[in-house]
């Protein structure tokens, strides 16, 4: 793909599944307003998830989000590269919730890591399996 590719994200989409998404940098992904968003081999640093998800936290970007998928990543590299310097808490793996995954489906999830936006709504990062395929995910609930 053209790096200098430049496309344009509809405002009224529920669903976003973009799966060579090196196109998506930070400005581009603080004007998603989508509800369920994949993105797959994205360029966007540990860095500018950790501004994005200060922003999410502030209400400042995407309030619509309920389930947004990242790459793959193991929970306790994404907590200390992203959420290194954001208040969360590491929910125990005891502890068991069903959330919001991809395609509007629900599964039981146990433990994970919370963090709260200031209108209280809580997003929970979590890794699930299905169909031998793993994915790393955030749900807002």
């Amino acid at each position: 793909m053209d790096k200098n590719f430049e496309g344009v994200i509809p405002k009224n989409l529920n669903d976003l599944h973009i799966h060579y998404s090196q196109w998506i940098g930070f400005e581009k992904l603080l004007e998603i307003g989508c509800k369920h968003v994949v993105l797959r081999n994205d360029r966007i640093t540990n860095e500018e998830w950790n501004l994005f998800l200060k922003k999410w936290i502030a209400m400042e970007t995407n309030q619509n989000l309920e389930y947004l998928e990242l790459d793959k990543r193991k929970l306790d590299i994404f907590r200390d590269r992203v959420l290194h310097d954001i208040s969360h808490e590491i929910v125990d793996e005891g502890v068991k919730r069903v959330l919001k995954i991809r395609f509007n489906e629900t599964e039981e999830i146990s433990g994970g890591i919370d963090i709260k936006r200031i209108d209280g709504k809580t997003a929970t990062f979590f890794v699930y399996r299905k169909s031998r395929m793993q994915f790393h995910a955030m749900s807002i609930h």
